[in-house]
């Protein structure tokens, strides 16, 4: 029986350490103005975020998917995009090796966000020290949200 209970343990405990050497991941939103890639003030608050203010974090890779809707009938609208948060995330000190951006074109049915504002989604992976700590990056649920502030 104390075999088996340490066995069960010790798959427990193996489990744990698996789950503690992964990294977390958290998203930020950005929003762009209809055909338009560049950053706008509130776009730039939420990217302020992601540069981690605790030294035990540590941002292992960030994902950047560049977004342009059909409406907007440009292809390179989204890579310019997805570029634009890259140079900007390099300004405030984000190791550019790290970052990666990708393009994504919504098919023909797509619609423009409310107020015409197109949404670009950032995945943030990170190792923290601590195992309790989490990164919690809350964009507005528009960008004339953080206007109203």
């Amino acid at each position: 029986m104390l075999k088996k209970t340490l066995f069960l343990l010790g798959i427990i405990f193996s489990g744990l350490l698996a789950k503690a050497a992964e990294p977390d991941t958290t998203s930020a939103r950005v929003y762009f103005q209809f055909n338009k890639p560049d950053l706008t003030p509130a776009a730039k608050l939420i990217l302020n975020d992601v540069p981690p203010g605790d030294s035990s974090i540590t941002l292992t890779r960030i994902r950047i998917y560049g977004n342009a809707l059909s409406k907007e009938k440009n292809t390179n609208l989204a890579v310019k995009r997805a570029n634009n948060i890259k140079k900007y995330l390099m300004q405030i000190g984000i190791n550019p090796a790290i970052i990666s951006t990708f393009a994504v074109s919504e098919n023909g049915t797509a619609l423009p966000q409310q107020n015409d504002e197109v949404v670009v989604t950032i995945l943030i992976d990170y190792d923290a020290a601590v195992i309790e700590r989490t990164i919690i990056i809350k964009p507005p649920a528009k960008q004339t949200d953080y206007l109203k502030d």
